[in-house]
């Protein structure tokens, strides 16, 4: 995917004018940093932390608790202290955290984007990379 400034303005016909602002959310932004260093085979979790109660706590260090077991010890890490963005530049320890995360906590959420990817596309790509013979 290539990016450029034309792609973030995207004209309509309804617009007589140029276009000298545009909106974006965390989304568009993640989708192109990802994109960006697709040929690094950059992936990015974007962890969801609710605020509810003691229970969010217990699955956190939970997690915590699994990913250190796991040998994840800078993930375990990053998780305690509720990063929002977790950056990784080897595959195969993205698509161990990914699934550690997704799947040993119910409280707490995970979103993967991976070479301008987002969701089970990502998820097929990061798979493929994760497990592939170098």
């Amino acid at each position: 995917m290539n990016m450029n400034i034309d792609t973030l303005f995207p004209a309509t016909e309804d617009e007589a004018e140029d276009i000298v602002v545009t909106a974006l959310n965390h989304q568009d932004i993640v989708l192109a940093m990802s994109a960006a260093l697709a040929t690094e085979k950059v992936a990015v979790l974007h962890m969801l932390y609710p605020r509810t109660d003691a229970r969010t706590h217990r699955s956190l260090d939970e997690l915590v608790d699994r990913l250190h077991g796991h040998g994840l010890h800078q993930v375990a890490r990053l998780v305690s202290q509720e990063a929002h963005y977790l950056v990784f530049k080897e595959p195969q320890k993205a698509w161990k955290a990914f699934n550690e995360i997704r799947h040993d906590s119910l409280a707490i959420g995970v979103h993967l984007y991976y070479c301008g990817l987002v969701g089970e596309p990502a998820e097929r790509a990061l798979d493929i990379d994760a497990h592939a013979k170098d």
